[in-house]
């Protein structure tokens, strides 16, 4: 037996012209990749973003990978960021936080060390992220160590390892970044 339906012409004629509210995006997913040497370490970071008209730039992913030449072994980096759905982005989860600059810097002693610069993205889901703990610092050995873990974004602790491997000219001088994101 085949079942027919009654619904009105009108009502199938209106869902037919019915549309979805298009995502944002003033492209599709971009990625950007972005290159360091750094003492015997070689680093690579690839990012893969989404462009958002009046938004943030919202990262998909991103991967940081350390290379040392002398003992031919790979390492990633510890990712800062968790994942996150932006109420103004339809089943797309992007990063709270994400590397977006990093440098070489080069201690008294001569050893290098590897400066990234994190920051997070603007959301009504992660209030905590205002000023002036929106951007912090990590600091690796070229063996990928992470040598500040678990020191809060702000405050005296970083400083205070910076100066005791030697890097303390760069808090009087500062630290000229490199792009990692693609801005």
């Amino acid at each position: 037996m085949r079942v027919i339906s009654l619904i009105p012409l009108a009502v199938l004629a209106a869902l037919s012209v019915m549309r979805v509210e298009a995502q944002p995006f003033t492209d599709t997913p971009q990625t950007f990749t972005a290159h360091l040497s750094c003492g015997q370490a070689s680093l690579l970071a690839k990012t893969s973003y989404l462009n958002v008209v009046d938004q943030d730039r919202q990262v998909l992913s991103q991967k940081i990978t350390l290379t040392r030449a002398d003992r031919h072994r790979m390492r990633v980096l510890p990712q800062e960021g968790k994942r996150l759905r932006q109420p103004f982005l339809k089943n797309v989860a992007v990063l709270d936080a994400m590397a977006t600059g990093w440098a070489c810097l080069q201690a008294t002693d001569g050893q290098a060390y590897v400066y990234v610069f994190y920051a997070c993205v603007d959301s009504p889901l992660r209030p905590e992220c205002a000023a002036p703990s929106r951007e912090w610092v990590r600091l690796f050995n070229t063996d990928g160590k992470l040598l500040n873990a678990g020191f809060p974004h702000e405050g005296p602790r970083t400083p205070a390892l910076m100066k005791k491997l030697g890097l303390g000219h760069y808090l009087e001088d500062g630290v000229q970044l490199s792009a990692i994101d693609g801005k």
